[in-house]
């Protein structure tokens, strides 16, 4: 049992590499965001890394991380350019709504707002795994988005749980911030990996058949 237990090669040692490679990868997703416009290149880079950690291909994190940045920083950082904007304009007019009480308007930019994150959801997933041009891969994600509906909803309910959280308790935001600054995103990006991974496989066996 104990032999088991310091295996290098045995499930604890695992389970702490991957907790070690989720930090340094928290870390390097944290400081390569904070510059906001750059933060689609480095979701992009993230899910780079974890999609080749769930397919056994592990290799130097961080010199994985930084070249998948940098391959990828034109077309991730012009995606994400295009749907923070889209964002902006959707929350103005759930604020606007607001004030007038129009009803139609409200719904309008609730629908804007889910379609965006829609193509969050997806596309830095696909940026991460195919080379296409920036319509395809927005035009793709929101295909995956409808076909995968149920695990596109399951996503965003083990993201909500802890982000709603921290907005709206107090005591939520301070309990986990050490943990988010330390791992959260990059466990929470992990277990959506996770999901889309599968989705992934199964499109490219049905291409190779």
């Amino acid at each position: 049992m104990f032999k088991s237990f310091f295996d290098p090669e045995g499930p604890f040692a695992t389970a702490v590499n991957r907790i070690v490679t989720l930090i340094l990868l928290n870390v390097l997703w944290l400081l390569c965001s904070v510059p906001v416009f750059t933060l689609g290149a480095s979701t992009t880079a993230l899910y780079t890394v974890l999609l080749h950690i769930l397919a056994g291909e592990e290799s130097h994190v961080t010199r994985q991380f930084f070249k998948a940045f940098g391959e990828n920083f034109q077309r991730a950082t012009g995606i994400w350019m295009i749907l923070l904007a889209a964002m902006g304009i959707f929350f103005f007019d759930l604020y606007y709504a607001g004030c007038t009480g129009s009803f139609w308007w409200r719904l309008l930019a609730l629908l804007g707002l889910q379609i965006v994150a829609m193509e969050l959801t997806f596309v830095f997933p696909l940026l991460a795994r195919y080379e296409n041009n920036w319509r395809a891969h927005m035009r793709n994600a929101a295909v995956l988005a409808v076909t995968h509906l149920p695990r596109m909803l399951l996503i965003w309910l083990i993201w909500a749980v802890p982000v709603a959280g921290c907005i709206w308790i107090e005591e939520v935001f301070y309990a986990l911030l050490g943990v988010w600054l330390l791992i959260g995103f990059a466990g929470l990006f992990y277990v959506t990996a996770l999901f889309i991974k599968p989705i992934f496989d199964q499109m490219e066996n049905s291409e190779k058949k």
